[in-house]
C-alpha cells in the first residue's frame, strides 16, 4: 500500500493471496477505500485524492485526480447528514474523509449527467469567484506530486459550487445565463446539492 494501490485476491482452496492488478504510478498512500468492485479511491502524502479502476490488462488505471490541499488519513463509507427517502439527492454513494489538520469532508459518486452539469457550472464559476491571493482554481486543484503535475479530472470542487451563494444577485443571473438555466432553477439545484453532505 505504501507505493500506491494493489488489488489482491485470496484463493481459499490454495491458501494464498495473489495480485490481480496494481497502480503503476508511485503514490505514497495515506488512505484507501473501495468505491465499488472496480473503482477505488486513494489519498497520498502530497495532499491529493485519486481514483483508479480495474483494467483488463492487470493494472489499475488512474481515472480521476484532484489536489485537496490537506493530507487525508481516513476514508470511510458514510455521510455527514441523514437522508430522507423522498430526497432525490440522498441516493448517491458517498465516502467521508478526515484529514491530519482536522478537516472532515465528503466525496460523492455522481451519475454522469449530474457530474457533467456540475463540471460546466464549475467552469463558469471560476470566472466569478477569485481564489485567495488570486490563485488560479485550476492550478490549485491540479494533481501534483514529486514526479508530475496534471490538471484535476473527474472531480468537482463542492466548495466552489457552493460559492455560488456568495455571488451578488446580478452575478447569479450571469452564471445562470452562461449555464442556459433559469436563475431560480439553478439556485434550487445548487441548494439541493448542498444536502449531499
Amino acid at each position: 500500500m505504501m507505493r500506491s494501490l494493489s488489488l489482491l485476491i485470496y484463493k481459499h482452496e490454495e491458501g494464498k493471496i495473489e495480485e490481480v492488478a496494481r497502480d503503476l504510478n508511485t503514490n505514497w498512500m495515506t488512505a484507501v477505500e473501495m468505491l465499488d468492485d472496480d473503482i477505488y479511491i486513494g489519498a497520498d502524502n502530497c495532499c491529493n485524492l485519486f481514483t483508479v479502476c480495474k483494467s483488463p490488462y492487470g493494472f489499475l488505471e488512474a481515472v480521476g485526480e484532484y489536489h485537496l490541499g490537506d493530507v487525508v488519513n481516513r476514508l470511510h463509507h458514510g455521510s455527514l447528514v441523514m437522508h430522507h427517502a423522498d430526497s432525490g439527492t440522498g441516493q448517491f454513494p458517498s465516502v467521508i474523509f478526515g484529514t491530519v489538520n482536522g478537516a472532515i469532508g465528503v466525496i460523492v459518486s455522481l451519475p454522469y449527467d449530474l457530474y457533467a452539469f456540475l463540471e460546466k457550472l464549475q467552469s463558469v464559476l471560476v470566472n466569478f469567484v477569485k481564489g485567495v491571493g488570486n490563485l488560479s482554481h485550476a492550478q490549485w486543484r491540479s494533481f501534483c506530486n514529486a514526479r508530475r503535475t496534471s490538471s484535476a479530472r473527474n472531480f468537482v470542487d463542492g466548495d466552489l459550487i457552493e460559492s455560488f451563494f456568495s455571488l451578488s444577485p446580478s452575478q447569479m443571473v450571469e452564471v445562470a445565463c452562461a449555464m442556459g438555466v433559469p436563475p431560480v432553477e439553478l439556485y434550487k439545484k445548487v441548494q439541493e446539492l448542498t444536502n449531499l453532505h
